[in-house]
């Protein structure tokens, strides 16, 4: 396996699934981004799950002994910062359907965000994230937003993520049921977009070929690296099984049963 690793110089690594389920790190993976640290070599982290502040996603990796850096964190909201910067979105007549910390976050970076729910036919771009907090009056409030020309932008269209118990609902499930109600189109923040995947290699600064994506998702992880055109390596210890991966059709690089060093 260092063989595989040794090949290139910097790492685009998932998190629910690689390195950790529940925020408990997965046997292995530890050891691996010791691996990378001790061979000098480059790695992210690039998570669709945008339920906290990328300060809290470096805070729960670093008290369970990986080091992970502000900088070494992308999640859906850094594509969200760039097109705001980039003015493809404005920065007005915004409402969030989010967890409160997310929320919190984005009020933090500045972003306008309206929350007189009233207030839906004005809003121009409304930001869908699956959390526990989302209940019919968030459905209902972000139909009528798009009902009335709001665009629609999901940190995910993941329908699913890995906990220990099983696969559970994400952020994709609650986008289905909102184009149920109005056949609107989603602008996909998060993996597989290939905006996100130019992002990460523009933070490694490094070329494609140097780079490997490590993902447990064959139609977020594995799917956007590919079209991406950056090699993917499929581990099996988060959402896809052998059977899975041998039946899709997408297709990996590599498949890894684990990190194991």
């Amino acid at each position: 396996m260092i063989n595989l690793f040794n090949k290139f110089k910097g790492f685009i690594i998932d998190l629910d699934g690689v390195i950790y389920l529940d925020k408990k790190i997965i046997p292995h993976s530890k050891k691996f981004i010791e691996y990378l640290i001790k061979a000098e070599k480059k790695y992210i982290f690039l998570t669709n799950d945008s339920t906290l502040s990328p300060n809290e996603y470096s805070k729960i990796l670093s008290e369970q002994g990986i080091p992970c850096s502000l900088n070494q964190i992308m999640t859906p909201i850094t594509n969200l910062i760039e097109m705001i910067g980039n003015k493809k979105i404005k920065n007005k007549d915004i409402m969030v359907f989010s967890s409160s910390k997310l929320k919190d976050y984005l009020k933090s970076l500045e972003i306008n965000i309206e929350e007189n729910m009233d207030k839906f036919k004005k809003i121009k771009t409304i930001i869908v994230s699956g959390n526990l907090e989302f209940n019919y009056d968030d459905l209902m409030y972000a139909s009528l937003c798009v009902q009335n020309g709001a665009k629609l932008l999901a940190t995910s269209t993941d329908n699913t993520y890995p906990r220990r118990i099983g696969n559970v609902p994400a952020t994709g499930s609650i986008i289905a049921a909102i184009q149920k109600t109005h056949p609107v189109h989603v602008i996909n923040l998060g993996k597989p977009a290939k905006t996100i995947f130019a992002l990460a290699k523009k933070k490694l600064n490094l070329k494609k070929q140097e780079i490997l994506t490590v993902g447990d998702n064959l139609n977020t992880d594995i799917l956007g690296s590919n079209l991406a055109r950056i090699k993917s390596c499929l581990v099996l210890t988060g959402k896809t099984n052998l059977a899975t991966a041998k039946k899709s059709k997408i297709k990996p690089d590599y498949i890894l049963n684990n990190l194991k060093i």
